[in-house]
């Protein structure tokens, strides 16, 4: 492990525009793992922890619709000629193509010579996030060093099939060592397009690393929340719930509605490690039911929960029959209930999504249950732009689902978030 020590001092190099002379922060050694971030002083709910910049930040390019996004201000631009006329092979506005950013990423690009530089090619767009750090000062680079890196036997592939799209990629070991270990860090702390790094409702369209963001530990029901803003892109992360001195900020690298043996299962495959925290261990996720089912018993009205084991096929019990289940068999109740919903959903009739979540799919799975949440969201994102074929007593049911999962995240304990600001809105909408 990094020394927290060294670390901080980078850190603090880092964060040194901010100015922040009496930081609420510290790094140090975690309980969870490795290194963590603590607080210095009580804080209050909705205080600020702490500001983060991008120490590297790039077009995330994974959707070929995005590829037209300028490399430095993020704007989109115009389907054709978007392209730099330089021959770098990156996309850029005009106003951008003069800024020394674009100058040094353009100088580099140039240097590698790309095979076709007017057409847009999302793997060597998507390198400009990790090409920068060539060009990072030592301490940077040493920063990104001490961040935590899963160096999996994946981790070099981006940048050995980026290196198809120049005739002269650098063959020196040292800067292809700086790349793929660039990569590794994005791999596990860094935010993308579909990040992991989970902040629900709130899109994050770059790719990009947050160096004291990055040594912020998971939690399932996390102390901590962030938002960015618009025109410097620095990340502000806010105390969720009052948080005494001296305990760990944590965040969370999943999204919020997960059920128990889904997030165990990203967490294992995707961050390689088992979470612990109080919600994964309890089968009920804190009274919330978010992955309970219907006892297989129809004698019985009890809820059916999987096992805390971690493994991804656990036994179910009962809770109050206490009728053991497999895996598969209450599955296959769940996949019916999705199912169901789904076609609901493929009818194009938002009213009749409306209306079997209001009315009918109680009968066949927990209102809790993660299925029927997303479900509920996505009839909420839907009624906040157009009523659709709904009439007043439908969309009036907006209102009901955002009281319902406000309730489930109470029950989980979750404070303040991007989350529950969003629901909250949107309920006072139907309200007045």
């Amino acid at each position: 492990m990094i020394c927290p020590k060294r670390t901080a001092e980078l850190i603090t190099l880092h964060l040194a525009p901010f100015k922040d002379t009496d930081p609420a922060w510290e790094i140090g050694v975690s309980k969870i793992a490795g290194r963590g971030i603590f607080t210095t002083r009580e804080l209050k709910r909705g205080d600020i922890i702490f500001r983060d910049s991008p120490l590297l930040i790039g077009p995330s390019a994974r959707a070929e619709d995005t590829l037209n996004s300028c490399s430095v201000c993020f704007k989109m631009l115009p389907d054709t000629k978007f392209m730099c006329r330089q021959g770098c092979g990156l996309p850029v506005c005009s106003l951008c193509g003069k800024k020394q950013q674009h100058k040094a990423d353009c100088t580099l690009f140039k240097s590698w010579k790309p095979c076709e530089p007017d057409v847009a090619n999302s793997l060597l767009i998507r390198l400009l996030c990790v090409g920068r750090a060539i060009n990072l000062s030592k301490d940077q680079r040493d920063l990104v060093y001490c961040l935590q890196a899963n160096l999996d036997n994946n981790h070099r592939t981006e940048v050995r099939n980026a290196a198809k799209g120049f005739h002269e990629f650098p063959t020196d070991k040292k800067l292809i060592e700086i790349m793929n270990r660039t990569v590794a860090v994005l791999r596990t702390n860094g935010f993308d397009e579909t990040s992991d790094r989970s902040n629900d409702n709130q899109e994050f369209l770059y790719r990009a690393l947050f160096p004291l963001f990055a040594i912020m530990n998971h939690d399932c029901i996390p102390n901590s929340y962030y938002t960015f803003e618009d025109k410097t892109r620095n990340m502000i992360v806010r105390a969720s719930v009052d948080i005494p001195a001296g305990t760990e900020v944590t965040t969370t690298y999943t999204k919020l509605f997960t059920g128990n043996i889904a997030r165990h299962l990203f967490l294992k495959m995707k961050k390689g490690f088992t979470c612990k925290c109080s919600r994964c261990s309890d089968s009920t996720e804190k009274g919330a039911f978010i992955s309970a089912l219907y006892c297989r018993d129809t004698n019985c009205t009890g809820l059916a929960v999987p096992e805390t084991t971690g493994l991804p096929h656990p036994n179910w019990n009962c809770l109050v029959c206490k009728q053991k289940s497999t895996h598969a068999q209450m599955v296959k109740s769940q996949d019916f209930a999705s199912g169901a919903i789904s076609s609901k959903f493929n009818s194009k009739s938002l009213k009749s999504v409306v209306l079997y979540l209001r009315d009918k799919s109680s009968s066949f799975i927990p209102d809790s249950n993660y299925v029927v949440i997303d479900a509920k969201l996505q009839v909420i994102a839907r009624l906040s732009k157009s009523r659709e074929d709904c009439g007043d007593e439908e969309a009036a049911s907006k209102a009901k689902f955002c009281e319902d999962l406000l309730e489930i995240m109470d029950k989980l304990g979750l404070g303040d978030c991007v989350m529950r600001t969003y629901l909250e809105t949107e309920k006072a909408k139907e309200v007045k």
